[in-house]
């Protein structure tokens, strides 16, 4: 047997099992053994129900006294309740969100708990303890795992205790003993061992340690392995100071400081013959589109073809007029491409495009289309690249051989996240904005102050011809959610904001439908425009100066920061009013205090883990076991230094660990990572 054979090889473990275990992501031995546990628990004091103390952590054994008792007790909530009773007395135990917990025990079964003992009224009970039926291990510190319904912790403990017996001893390092002694870590099968069934608390960290060092030290080792595939030549485009001046000639403005460096680091990639692969980062407003369009010009000079792919219609059109607008003097060709786009015209699109007579093409996924193809594609531009899986991006650089890239996002990535994340792939950041802009202030405005905020809203619409959008989590009302749908509050801002004129739009209009009220939300025929989140991308309207989000407490604190750049694009003060419950919310009080878009991203990186931060498409991070990207984070940059050291100095080892590197990680960057 080896690590890479199918989980059925393990005693005990058939196909049933085996089936649960892949709902876990577990399909090989090497899977299982990796497995890492969610948490571990203490077995506590063993005591008998009537020496149970509140606040304490305790275990029991007893009898399941009655049938478990399951219900609903509000929307998505559901209880089941288990009365266990020894010699001594009865207590309750309760588990939230754990249906299936009643089907696995029924009354009359011997059970162990473990937990904290919490007080509610006159009576004490265990709330989501440790359960499992006698006869299991209950000494010492205890893995707890993630699980599915039925597989229970007893099950896979046993399982988890069948492997070690087997493999314990026979596990291959792939450190050698002078590599884990200069860095400190413990031998592979003693790590494994402690990790599922550690000796004490010692053993179970120097176990972590060493699983946690190994895991980031070949994810960034496959990190190499994935950049050094996209390592193509490109030709070189030439790109002077008078393209550079012949450009900043079209602006209406002068560049921030930040636009003019991110402008020279282009030109400086575009110089080379290595395609360039950069990821450009901005805050809300800042400016970014201005270094693209840049970059589109030097390409178009060069006779090479560019092509922009923006998430909405609405923002492909915008950057369509805008480019038009600025490329007005030069006899450039410039097409739109969306899902709108009439048959008639699509085919004139293709045609001229592939025979060379297009420069520029922007769109939305129409540009993914296999009829869509190029002369001499040089220039690919993503804007708000985390709308788009990496395969769909993938599918554009193949309609050249040696394409450059720019990787546009106005949801800031911490940098010391990005580095890791995006690899070799070069950052450049704006992080200043266009002169004149006023600091946005932001409210909690709790449901008790809506009436007043209102009467602000009348008076800024009334005084300083405020325009206001007003956005909400759904379109319709649902009796099981308790949100704010967009037509309920359109009506009643129809009602309470009576001189206004009032508009409302959603995802599930016709393009367009959108299209026009969005035209004329811009042309001031209303005042105040209600809509869902289809408004957070791309919407331009310089006279919107408030911003009010309900149910503010739904969304990620990045999401919260975009929607609230839809304001403040002028030099008039603008405001966002965050709608919640309560007043007192600690994490959207960070909004309130800053409008720093990479803090904020930090925070909310803290709160929602990688995998939500990120979303599960875009970062092979986010199904790493071990890391916790914030408090391991200087592990994560001296493991990426100490993998190109590796890469550089030592070729034997290096091929040895991208080996290992394919087994563990390659499969998922394939599908979720670098660009």
């Amino acid at each position: 047997m080896n690590l890479d054979n199918a989980v059925e090889v393990i005693k005990g473990i058939g196909q049933k099992k085996a089936k649960l275990l892949c709902k876990l992501g577990i399909t090989s031995v090497r899977d299982f053994l990796y497995y890492m546990p969610r948490a571990y628990e203490t077995s506590g004091s063993r005591v008998t129900v009537s020496a149970l103390k509140e606040e304490e952590t305790c275990s029991i054994t007893a009898v399941i006294a009655q049938q478990p008792n399951f219900r609903k007790i509000r929307n998505g909530v559901y209880l089941v309740t288990f009365v266990l009773e020894d010699e001594t007395g009865k207590v309750e135990a309760v588990f939230f969100n754990q249906p299936y917990m009643r089907r696995m025990y029924k009354k009359g079964d011997d059970v162990y708990v473990s937990g904290k003992v919490k007080r509610l009224g006159r009576k004490l009970q265990f709330t989501n303890p440790h359960i499992e039926k006698q006869g299991g291990q209950h000494e010492g510190l205890n893995a707890v795992y993630a699980l599915t319904a039925g597989l229970t912790q007893k099950v896979m403990r046993i399982m988890m205790k069948n492997v070690l017996e087997n493999f314990f001893g026979s596990i291959t390092d792939i450190f050698p003993n002078d590599f884990r002694t200069k860095h400190n870590l413990a031998e592979i099968n003693y790590a494994l061992k402690n990790l599922h069934f550690p000796e004490n608390e010692q053993s179970l960290e120097i176990a972590k340690y060493r699983l946690l060092f190994e895991e980031l030290l070949i994810f960034n080792i496959a990190l190499f392995a994935q950049e050094k595939k996209q390592e193509k030549g490109a030709i070189p485009l030439k790109s002077g100071d008078d393209i550079k001046k012949d450009f900043l000639g079209k602006l209406e403005f002068e560049p921030t400081n930040a636009q003019q460096r991110v402008m020279r680091e282009i030109k400086e990639d575009l110089e080379k013959n290595k395609p360039m692969n950069r990821l450009l980062q901005g805050d809300v407003g800042s400016g970014k589109t201005m270094p693209a369009f840049y970059a589109m010009h030097i390409c178009v000079k060069n006779n090479v073809q560019c092509v922009m792919m923006a998430p909405t219609e609405v923002l492909a059109k915008q950057h369509y007029y805008n480019a038009q607008k600025i490329f007005a003097d030069e006899n450039i060709r410039i097409e739109l491409l969306t899902g709108s786009t009439g048959a008639a015209q699509r085919r004139a699109v293709y045609e001229n495009t592939a025979a060379g007579q297009t420069d520029i093409v922007i769109g939305t996924h129409a540009v993914l289309y296999d009829k869509l193809e190029f002369s001499n594609l040089g220039l690919i531009i993503t804007d708000e690249q985390h709308r788009f899986g990496v395969g769909q991006r993938a599918m554009l650089e193949e309609k050249s051989s040696a394409p450059h890239t720019l990787i546009m996002s106005a949801t800031p990535i911490p940098r010391s996240l990005a580095l890791i994340l995006y690899g070799k792939t070069d950052i450049s950041i704006i992080d200043e904005l266009p002169p004149g802009r006023i600091r946005i202030s932001t409210h909690c405005v709790p449901e008790s102050k809506r009436n007043d905020m209102y009467e602000f809203i009348e008076k800024q619409v009334r005084d300083e011809a405020a325009q206001v959008f007003a956005v909400c989590p759904l379109v319709e009302q649902n009796d099981d959610l308790e949100l704010r749908s967009s037509e309920e509050i359109y009506k009643e801002l129809k009602e309470k904001l009576s001189g206004c004129k009032v508009a409302l739009l959603h995802g599930r209009m016709k393009g367009e439908e959108k299209n026009d009220i969005l035209q004329r939300f811009k042309d001031k025929q209303f005042d105040v425009l209600v809509s869902t989140t289809v408004i957070e991308v791309g919407v331009d309207v310089t006279a919107a100066t408030i911003m009010v989000i309900e149910n503010a407490e739904r969304f990620g604190l990045a999401q919260l920061h975009q929607l609230r750049g839809r304001v403040g694009r002028s030099d008039k003060k603008s405001y966002c009013f965050l709608m919640c419950g309560k007043k007192d919310n600690s994490r959207l009080r960070i909004l309130t205090k800053t409008n720093d878009g990479f803090k904020i991203s930090e925070e909310d990186l803290k709160l929602r883990g990688p995998g939500q931060f990120l979303g599960s498409r875009q970062s092979g991070l986010s199904d790493l076991y071990m890391a916790n990207l914030i408090k391991d984070m200087k592990l994560l940059k001296y493991t990426r230094a100490l993998a190109e050291h590796i890469q550089k100095n030592d070729e034997v080892f290096y091929e040895k660990l991208k080996n290992y590197a394919d087994t563990r990680f390659a499969e998922r960057l394939e599908k979720t990572t670098i660009n």
